[in-house]
């Protein structure tokens, strides 16, 4: 109560013994002399020069709408924190309106005065566990009629008294810390190293966290991961072969993209849809596991397949990279009739499927390169650099394949067989640079695979069992065609 009430004075005198024994209690410091107290036995904050830092705590004092607020803090160079609230000389243990307006200001100013004194490389939160870290204070307010959570009075509930502190803190803290720039500098110092451990401790746990599942069952052998430990913002490119998987992992950035090569085409893993319920989803997932390379897929993905579980995702892009000619399609095919199964479309439902396009051609005229899509955009760009507006030139006919040949001749025309002809720097430059890339989410026409049962009727006739369907449907398109490849 005395360091609560600078000035006051109590006087024990000892007269159980003959020459009576006086002790005299005042604090003329108040709280400052309270925090010095509290820290006599913790270890000093000290700056390079082995120099202790705080002479004195800081002191706070003011009132606001018949409120009195006073408060003194310090850091000293331990990791524990000491904060003692008090409301009318009554001490709260559990805390409350007032300690949260204190904590609020005071995160907030030492926040701004980092961030305005740092360069936006170096710029990140400083959260309230880390400005806590080493913190002794004192805050002490004298209210009318103050507001407890229970008659024991260890938690102050009253809420226009947040907002109060709160304005005082951040007033005269802010104040303080621009008259004192050196205290100020090896107090942000702590703060920092205490926000970098933090940090450092968080990637650990999250690393622990996410690759887990990985330490039992290995982490998949061709898997190029990425550096960043949590799912947003990160993305897996399932590639076709050991050749477009190296191109990819060269030319990709580590930082947030992994590269997953498959060898060949993966099993067709199409389930006939006359079986029902639980007994359909067991036998496409037995069909599943039966592959090697689905498996590993699976073990990439971190969902696990019975134990499905959306939320261990590892990635939150999963494109499909594969090559712009017939093989790089069926290729695609397979692997999204293998994510329209149960329980793996649900990573449709939510938008985390993609498709990769990367260019056929590579087009050179006056050492200038454009990269071209497919057979039908080269047309375009020919007739385009041509500058030839009458595209009514029949296809097939001799005037148009004379021309075609003609302006073919004046450009330089690389077509690309494979993803793994292309150097890192080109494959980066199409189709990984989420600058310049075009992307395809994979969606169903109607939002979810239930819903969708045109989209299932059209996958069970080109993956399905049954022959004639398909047959039928190549039959009656057969005539729209255009640029077969074969």
């Amino acid at each position: 109560m005395l360091f609560l009430n600078k000035g006051v004075c109590i006087k024990l005198i000892d007269q159980t013994i003959k020459k009576e024994k006086e002790f005299v209690h005042k604090y003329d410091g108040g709280i400052i002399e309270f925090v010095k107290h509290i820290n006599n036995k913790k270890p000093l904050l000290v700056n390079k020069n082995e120099k202790e830092v705080f002479k004195k705590p800081v002191y706070v004092f003011a009132t606001k709408n018949n409120v009195v607020v006073e408060c003194s803090f310090e850091w000293n160079a331990g990791y524990s924190e000491e904060v003692l609230p008090f409301t009318n000389n009554i001490p709260q243990k559990d805390g409350g309106t007032h300690l949260l307006g204190f904590r609020s200001a005071l995160t907030r100013v030492i926040n701004k005065y980092f961030n305005e004194r740092n360069s936006k490389k170096n710029k990140f939160t400083l959260s309230g566990e880390d400005i806590k870290e080493g913190l002794t204070s004192v805050l002490s307010i004298k209210m009318p009629d103050p507001k407890f959570s229970s008659q024991t009075k260890d938690k102050l509930v009253s809420s226009e008294i947040r907002l109060i502190v709160e304005s005082i803190i951040s007033d005269k803290v802010s104040t303080w810390f621009d008259q004192n720039p050196s205290i100020a500098k090896v107090v942000l110092e702590k703060i920092t190293q205490a926000a970098m451990a933090r940090d450092v401790a968080r990637k650990a746990r999250d690393s622990v966290r996410r690759k887990g599942s990985f330490e039992l069952s290995g982490l998949p052998g061709k898997l190029a991961d990425c550096q960043l430990q949590t799912k947003e913002g990160t993305e897996l490119f399932i590639v076709e072969g050991d050749s477009a998987g190296g191109s990819a992992k060269q030319g990709r950035v580590r930082e947030f993209q992994a590269v997953l090569p498959l060898r060949g085409k993966i099993l067709n893993t199409f389930v006939n849809g006359k079986s029902n319920g639980q007994d359909q989803d067991t036998k496409a997932l037995s069909k599943m596991m039966s592959s090697n390379e689905i498996v590993t897929l699976i073990n990439a993905l971190g969902t696990g397949s019975k134990d499905f579980n959306i939320e261990n995702l590892r990635y939150d892009k999963i494109v499909i990279m594969t090559d712009a000619d017939v093989d790089g399609s069926h290729i695609r095919t397979l692997l999204l009739t293998f994510f329209n199964n149960f329980p793996f479309y649900k990573l449709i439902e939510n938008g985390h499927i993609y498709l990769a396009q990367p260019p056929l051609f590579k087009v050179t005229k006056s050492n200038k390169s454009v990269y071209i899509k497919d057979e039908k955009s080269l047309e375009e760009y020919i007739f385009k650099v041509a500058g030839k507006a009458d595209k009514k030139l029949k296809k097939g006919s001799r005037e148009y394949n004379q021309f075609m040949q003609e302006q073919r001749e004046k450009l330089s025309i690389q077509r690309f067989k494979g993803l793994g002809e292309m150097n890192p720097e080109e494959l980066w430059e199409t189709t990984l640079n989420p600058e310049n890339r075009t992307m395809l989410r994979v969606q169903y026409t109607r939002g979810t695979k239930e819903k969708s049962k045109e989209d299932q009727k059209m996958i069970e006739i080109l993956m399905g069992d049954e022959v004639a369907p398909r047959k039928d449907f190549i039959t009656s398109n057969a005539l729209e065609v255009v640029n077969l490849d074969i």
